[in-house]
């Protein structure tokens, strides 16, 4: 039953005639899951680590013509990330290797992209832009203290170039996956940026 209706779901994309930009201005809401990827010169590198985040968004997509458009939007975006039996020194929510409890940090950041999209196909397209994530705050667990603090290095803008692929339905679904990768650094004292995997789901609501 999964395989006919993933089979389904394909051919609606490839068989939608109308699934290009056919108004200047669409409006819309996603649902975006991803994974975190920690880089830097001082990225924590943990023995087991999970980060990802989720992001609830009001999208906007200005057609400039019925291929090329401009996305943009506004997002809310909740971060959660565990480490346990880390061995790093920056600070940042960690703790020693000889600690077996987990750490934890979650926050928060307001998310704006600006992405140029173009149509492959009545229903495939591709983007790339950059990201900007406006951070509300971020907090992290010391499970060897048991408690919790905020962290005040973190910066207040972050910014991420990236590209992505997707489709479009007819009337007005749409799935994508994007990778961004982070040109800011997290913290104030620290070398370390995030980059992002996702994918996610969206509907435009005056797309036909």
């Amino acid at each position: 039953m999964k395989k006919i209706i993933a089979l389904a779901v394909f051919l609606m994309a490839f068989t939608s005639a109308s699934a290009a930009i056919n108004s200047p201005n669409v409006f819309g809401a996603s649902l975006t899951e991803g994974s975190v990827i920690f880089q830097g010169k001082n990225a924590p590198d943990y023995g087991d680590y999970s980060a990802s985040y989720t992001q609830l968004a009001f999208d906007a997509l200005i057609g400039f013509n019925s291929r090329i458009g401009l996305h943009t939007g506004l997002g809310l975006m909740l971060n959660v990330a565990t480490f346990t039996n880390g061995d790093d020194d920056t600070g940042y929510g960690t703790h020693s290797s000889d600690d077996v409890d987990d750490n934890m940090t979650i926050g928060m950041a307001i998310t704006i992209p600006a992405m140029a999209r173009f149509y492959l196909s009545n229903s495939f397209f591709m983007e790339a832009g950059a990201t900007f994530d406006i951070n509300l705050f971020e907090q992290w667990y010391s499970g060897y203290a048991e408690e919790w603090d905020s962290n005040d290095e973190q910066k207040l803008l972050n910014v991420e170039l990236g590209a992505g692929l997707g489709f479009t339905l007819g009337f007005g679904l749409e799935f994508n996956f994007r990778y961004t990768y982070g040109v800011t650094d997290m913290y104030k004292h620290a070398e370390w940026s995030n980059s992002r995997l996702s994918l996610g789901i969206g509907y435009w609501f005056n797309y036909r």
